[in-house]
């Protein structure tokens, strides 16, 4: 199955929300050496098309699942360089310039135009918590040295300490008409998820971050979601999405379903280990986790092969 087409020249205007949509993948970073202690491109490379011709809409690296935290300046501009160049205009590029401190995202974010990504994507200031204004000045200050890139917010409580307000997101984007595209939304809350739907929907495309609830999440008016599990699944998931939107509801909640077994291992050990032992089982090995993280026991990868039984038995035939 080929990727979306998503067709992009120095010219071309700037991505709107409609264009963020389905099934976005937050990208494992790839590693190798004693302590993980150098970027595999060309594994990195090979990651991206395995996605793109998985069928994705979108590709984010340097998320959660890609380790960007345990990473340096210059390993994360060659991680977009590698990801824009493999994926070759055909899906958009969502770079992650997540840091917890203004001036360093807002280099990364420099870094990413120079690379050619297509937007850009943030959590707030983690460590150090912010006010409303502070959060505001932040991405704001993300907006104006972006290279004219659009905006997307990461909105991770569980990990970052703090909710951002959908009200702050609201005065974004009316402070910046058609620059805030999107938002990533990881929570399992489905009554916070419906506030930023309210106030948000009309102005920007609200994306679900929990694989479990990519088609409730769809119901409910998501534009799509960015998973995870997508790194190892991406037709499956990608799926999900196409099928709902075809009104194939029951085919949908099928599919919703069989990724439900995988997508309860993914927190297994320490997070994104789950994720890079199944794909070394797929046979895309993406190498270990970097430390402080962990990898799995052999008994929590037993745990992974049994959940992706199915896939394993398919790939052998």
């Amino acid at each position: 199955m080929e990727g979306s087409k998503f067709h992009i020249s120095k010219s071309r205007k700037m991505i709107t929300k409609s264009e963020i949509n389905g099934i976005v993948v937050p990208m494992v970073t790839p590693f190798k050496g004693e302590d993980a202690s150098r970027v595999d491109l060309a594994a990195l490379a090979k990651l991206t098309q395995y996605l793109v011709e998985g069928g994705v809409h979108g590709l984010m690296p340097l998320g959660t699942s890609g380790e960007f935290a345990l990473m340096d300046r210059e390993e994360r501009r060659d991680v977009v360089s590698t990801v824009v160049k493999a994926a070759n205009n055909r899906v958009p590029v969502i770079a992650g310039v997540s840091s917890p401190g203004t001036r360093d995202a807002t280099n990364l974010a420099r870094d990413a135009s120079k690379a050619g990504a297509d937007v850009i994507i943030a959590t707030g200031p983690y460590y150090f918590k912010t006010s409303a204004e502070g959060l505001i000045d932040h991405f704001q200050t993300l907006l104006e040295n972006s290279g004219g890139l659009p905006l997307m917010i990461y909105n991770i409580p569980s990990w970052v300490g703090y909710n951002i307000p959908p009200k702050v997101v609201k005065k974004l984007a009316v402070r910046n008409p058609r620059r805030v595209v999107g938002v990533k939304f990881t929570t399992n809350d489905l009554s916070e998820f419906l506030d930023y739907l309210r106030l948000l929907r009309n102005d920007m495309s609200i994306m679900i971050g929990a694989d479990a609830l990519i088609l409730p999440a769809l119901v409910l008016g998501a534009a799509g979601a960015v998973v995870g599990s997508a790194n190892v699944l991406p037709e499956l998931t990608s799926q999900i999405f196409e099928r709902y939107k075809e009104g194939n509801l029951d085919k949908a909640k099928e599919l919703q379903r069989k990724l439900d077994p995988f997508s309860q291992t993914m927190d297994l050990g320490t997070f994104p280990a789950g994720l890079k032992a199944a794909l070394k089982l797929i046979g895309l090995s993406c190498g270990p986790v970097r430390p402080p993280l962990v990898d799995l026991n052999s008994a929590d990868v037993r745990r992974v092969r049994a959940s992706l039984s199915w896939k394993l038995t398919a790939t052998k035939n």
